[in-house]
């Protein structure tokens, strides 16, 4: 090919892989952008660049073109004008939209897919004056540590912060509970409203539902507000009726839910679709990662199709266990010779997200194949000055899919640059001779999953039969049940929340947390259109705002949940989250009390917010019977966390008063027991059965004590120690 340039410029389309540009930074470092791939380098004087003369008005299709037609090298390209004032006017005006009209097929979608080009062929290149113009759009809001400022309080809390600040003065908070930092102390006053107005409203109704009706409809006696006792037992007798209708009419609700998820057909077929198998992990040993690894790999799945990608958050490193990054890289994938050649050396800046705001990271990447199926390593390293601290790179899970996610976005709709993403792409697409666009489907699975070799087949299929479907998952069991007690009581209570609680949600509404241990997303619809890669969806996952207590526990930790909750906001008027059970995966559960208490924190404290946020915020455009029933779900699962922790102690004394004063009341109590029983019989998983024995006496945590205490810790936004590191 014919070398061609103007100015210094290469040509937009026809320009040699072997060109490269130095482009200079403001701090004094500059990036050698190449034809294919980067290099980010440092030390460079700085160097100035011709400007490009004027050009012609537009041109669109200069890759549809042959090389002689094409007009001079100084003009536009789809995705901005050169002009002498500036590459990036233009570029940092592009979207999502006007890429996909671009890129739009003229052919149908079906026949689009299926009648793809083959990957590495008529890739026509982005322009050195795009990539100027993307790079110098990248550096302006990423260059320099830029974490959040706290803030003030916002909306509803500028009122009530007057109060809280009096009664809670911060030199108080400072002197006796060493509270330095402001976003602690915001947090904590807002924690201790909501816990004030909680144990207000369980006064109110302890004192109608219980003191009150003990009082005057038992014990006979004089006291509270009602005199007339025969009026008020009248009353009461008949809120007990209609509670008890009512949990009737919702318990066979619950049989026909679960039933009808239950007996949904199990055929499948297997599909050709690119499927990304996107693992995060952090700290995990040699024992974990293999087994989750082998199970994505060994998967029924067709090798070729699927693309496993792992993400290390930060090289972390403690004295008794081997780095997670070095176990990757050294025992279970072949790159000693990388890593012996620094791992520094390979790393390429992107923008970050963690708790603290947006941060500039640098991350490496690593390709090869696996058994024949082909892999994407990225390994978080972070900045120079992070190096000498305990955790260099470490960002958080929320930030590692966001990596994933917005390098797709970029790979399919060319925004959101920058260099790591650029040399991920590169590497992909000479390293293993395939297309990130071509991607449809992205499997979610935590580091510590076994997936069943048929459950990634069953998820994509009902995916692919069901053009609705933004996203699916699969039934999460018990891998540990024999090593404590403890680990033995979740078999039976991860079998209610996914055979009961998320059959529920998937007939009446919509499933309101994908698990990430086992979830497989839609990328973008057959027009080539975002799903989940929406930028709107992105950018508040992302959550680059001032974060009050609510958005912490939003972002922090219940990643998996809010994605779900953003994913319903955005499509759920006319698309779907949904639960099948066929599709089944095991992962290992907390074995003692202090680990699980760390762990059900996290999730209930996550649940109660994404829920809030819900409500807060309904489905876009959605019509009032789809609120409507999301309304009803998000009801029920708040009355269990809020209205349970007082429900149980205070039924177990009206138990303990009926036996006292009535006959055969031991076997209506009895009945009320073995109602998950009876769901296991509905449902015909009898093999669960057994496990309801050590399950029962763990009621009182799992409905008591943990939410109680996640309320209390909300303004802990750590995760805490959830799993043993040895084997």
């Amino acid at each position: 090919m014919t070398e061609q340039r103007s100015a210094g410029i290469l040509h937009p389309c026809h320009s040699a892989s072997s060109h490269s540009l130095n482009i200079p930074r403001e701090d004094g470092r500059s990036v050698d952008i190449e034809a294919g791939h980067d290099t980010y380098s440092s030390d460079f004087e700085e160097t100035s660049h011709p400007t490009p003369p004027d050009g012609v008005d537009e041109w669109a299709r200069c890759c549809e073109l042959p090389e002689s037609q094409c007009p001079p090298p100084s003009v536009c390209q789809s995705d901005g004008c050169v002009d002498n004032d500036g590459l990036g006017d233009s570029v940092r005006q592009e979207t999502s939209i006007e890429r996909q009209n671009l890129r739009e097929p003229k052919i149908p979608p079906l026949a689009y897919i299926r009648n793809k080009i083959k990957v590495g062929k008529d890739i026509c290149p982005q322009t050195v004056e795009s990539q100027v113009a993307a790079f110098r759009a990248w550096t302006k809001p990423h260059r320099t540590n830029e974490y959040i400022n706290p803030g003030e309080y916002r909306g509803f809390w500028k009122w009530i912060a007057r109060c809280l600040t009096f009664y809670i003065p911060s030199w108080f908070l400072k002197k006796a509970l060493k509270m330095n930092d402001l976003r602690r102390r915001l947090a904590f006053r807002q924690k201790v409203f909501v816990c004030i107005l909680v144990a207000v409203i369980y006064m109110v109704l302890c004192y109608f539902l219980i003191i009150q009706p003990v009082a005057s409809c038992v014990v006979k006696v004089h006291i509270g507000m009602f005199t007339a006792h025969g009026q008020f037992c009248n009353i009461v007798r008949h809120v007990i009726y209609i509670y008890v209708g009512m949990g009737a009419m919702f318990m066979l609700l619950v049989a026909l839910c679960a039933a009808r998820i239950r007996y949904k057909g199990r055929s499948f077929e297997e599909r050709d679709d690119l499927v990304i198998m996107h693992v995060p992990c952090y700290n995990e040993n040699e024992y974990v990662l293999r087994k989750t690894i082998d199970s994505c790999v060994s998967s029924t799945y067709a090798k070729k199709r699927k693309l496993l990608f792992i993400v290390a958050d930060g090289t972390v490193t403690t004295p008794e266990h081997k780095a997670t990054y070095k176990i990757l890289l050294e025992d279970i994938f072949d790159h000693k010779a990388e890593l012996a050649a620094e791992i520094e050396t390979r790393s390429r800046p992107y923008p970050s997200f963690s708790e603290d705001g947006t941060s500039e990271n640098f991350a490496a990447c690593f390709t090869g194949f696996f058994r024949e199926v082909p892999y994407v390593i990225v390994v978080k390293i972070g900045r120079d000055d992070e190096q000498g601290q305990p955790k260099p790179g470490n960002r958080g899970k929320r930030d590692s899919q966001l990596l994933v996610y917005n390098f797709l976005h970029f790979a399919n709709y060319r925004a959101g640059w920058s260099p790591l993403f650029e040399n991920m792409e590169y590497q992909i697409r000479e390293n293993l001779d395939m297309d990130a666009r071509d991607a449809m489907y992205m499997l979610v699975a935590d580091s510590d999953t076994e997936i069943q070799p048929t459950g990634i087949s069953y998820l994509v299929h009902q995916l692919a039969k069901d053009p609705t479907l933004v996203g699916v998952c699969g039934y999460t069991g018990v891998n540990n049940p024999v090593d404590s007690f403890v680990a033995c009581s979740q078999v039976f209570e991860y079998w209610l929340t996914h055979a009961v609680l998320k059959a529920l949600e998937s007939v009446c509404s919509n499933v309101l947390v994908l698990s990430g241990c086992f979830t497989i997303y839609r990328l973008k619809w057959p027009n080539n259109q975002p799903a989940i890669l929406l930028a709107t969806l992105l950018k508040d996952y992302a959550g680059s705002h001032e974060k009050t207590l609510h958005e912490h526990n939003l972002l922090s930790i219940g990643e998996d949940r809010y994605l779900s909750t953003l994913a319903i906001r955005y499509f759920g008027s006319d698309c779907r989250l949904r639960y099948f059970a066929a599709a089944q995966c095991t992962t290992t559960v907390p074995h003692t009390v202090s680990m699980l208490i760390d762990q059900r924190r996290r999730w209930t404290n996550s649940l109660i917010h994404c829920h809030f946020s819900h409500l807060n915020v309904l489905p876009f455009e959605a019509s009032v019977w789809i609120q409507c029933m999301l309304i009803f779900v998000i009801g029920c699962e708040l009355f269990m966390v809020f209205v349970l922790p007082l429900a149980l102690p205070a039924g177990v004394v009206l138990a303990v008063i009926a036996l006292l004063l009535t006959p055969y009341t031991w076997a209506i109590l009895l009945g009320f027991c073995l109602v998950p029983v009876v769901l296991c019989i509905c449902c015909n998983d009898w093999r669960y059965i057994p496990f309801y024995i050590p399950f029962f006496p763990m009621i009182a945590v799992f409905s008591i004590w943990i939410p109680l205490y996640s309320m209390w810790k909300q303004d802990n936004i750590k995760w805490g120690k959830t799993r043993d590191q040895n084997p």
